[in-house]
């Protein structure tokens, strides 16, 4: 079972009291799977912002609730959660996981409230009955962005049922990057070095596969250019694979899930979001945070994130010839890739995820009410 990588202290109580300011804090349970996904930046969020808006967060989760679903283990997590939340006046709980313990734990006894962040793409009856079955039972439903939300609805969770909470990044964690040269010798990789990366899951809908294959039309004109995978997920052992057959294997590098992916931001040239799908993009939200030139396919999550030639390049999805076609574009003309990046730059407050908490906020109240 993975482990849920917080990058800072989880607020406990007695870690609350130390930093008590003399406000009396409302106190709200957080339950999350372990994770290291956006699920998790986004827990942190809430973590780290909840106190200043008079709420005082638990986290619980991590340790009983099992990546996959078995009687046994479910049971003892149902139990472990009962007992955790009498303390609490609501829940918060994140993702699928999550969800279905709360529902099979709190069923409509009790006030909790239901987030979710990732697309509901499954063609399988089963897993959209579940979804179906875990959304009657919380008394708010959030989603990190409409194509969340419009994944839900095609699902059968009734429209009216769910509110769109947007989610972000911190922007504090990307105020001080690295030294773009530190970071450089530090990964072991000359400074002149064109360097492309992807982020996030490894999963079909990400799209990490055309960019494996958008190298082959990068190095005909850019043989030395690496491209770095930062992630895990299902889909590894066939982007591996893919990898293997391709013209440079020695080219391509696997990070696995870096918690320091501003080391990464820092290190790179150029961020690539090749996304078939995208509930949320959030390393677009951060490339941009970071002062990273993105190059993302044309789709609904990207175009709310980049205004095309101005804060970033959009191509057409399923496409490596444009998406290799367009990071030349910016790999070779550093003025171009500088004016787009600064002018995103200017856009990343609207990401921070402060606004995400100002929003859960209203809905906090609604279930004390």
């Amino acid at each position: 079972m993975s482990s849920l990588l917080l990058e800072r202290p989880t607020l406990l109580p007695d870690e609350l009291s130390e930093r008590d300011d003399g406000r009396e804090r409302t106190p709200v349970l957080i339950v999350v799977r372990p994770s290291s996904s956006g699920m998790l930046r986004h827990v942190q969020g809430l973590i780290k912002y909840l106190p200043e808006f008079g709420y005082a967060p638990t986290l619980t989760g991590p340790d009983f609730i099992r990546d996959r679903a078995g009687l046994i283990a479910d049971s003892r997590a149902v139990r472990l959660l009962r007992h955790r939340a009498d303390e609490f006046p609501f829940v918060h709980c994140h993702g699928v996981r999550a969800g279905w313990i709360c529902a099979w734990a709190f069923r409509r006894e009790y006030p909790w409230m239901w987030t979710v962040h990732h697309l509901l793409l499954s063609k399988s009856a089963l897993v959209r009955a579940l979804w179906r079955w875990i959304a009657q039972y919380p008394r708010i439903i959030t989603a990190v962005s409409e194509q969340v939300k419009a994944g839900l609805v095609r699902g059968g969770v009734p429209e009216t049922r769910i509110e769109v909470v947007p989610g972000g990044i911190d922007l504090e964690r990307f105020e001080k990057l690295p030294r773009r040269d530190a970071m450089r010798e530090q990964f072991h990789v000359p400074p002149d070095r064109p360097i492309l990366l992807c982020v996030g899951r490894f999963v079909y809908h990400k799209g990490f596969d055309i960019a494996i294959q958008a190298m082959e039309r990068v190095w005909e004109s850019l043989p030395d250019a690496d491209l770095w995978l930062a992630g895990d997920g299902p889909d590894n052992t066939r982007l591996v694979k893919l990898v293997a057959r391709c013209r440079r294997p020695h080219h391509v590098r696997f990070f696995g899930y870096w918690s320091a992916v501003e080391e990464l931001y820092a290190a790179a040239d150029v961020l690539l979001a090749p996304a078939r799908d995208a509930g949320l993009g959030l390393s677009t939200m951060e490339a941009i945070a970071c002062g990273l030139p993105v190059v993302a396919t044309d789709i609904p999550a990207m175009r709310r994130l980049i205004e095309p030639e101005r804060t970033g390049l959009l191509v057409p999805p399923e496409n490596p010839d444009a998406l290799a076609q367009a990071a030349l574009k910016l790999l070779q003309d550093p003025t171009q890739a500088s004016r787009l990046s600064q002018n995103a730059l200017r856009t990343a407050e609207r990401f921070h995820i402060r606004h995400t908490v100002e929003q859960t906020i209203p809905l906090y109240q609604r279930l004390q009410e």
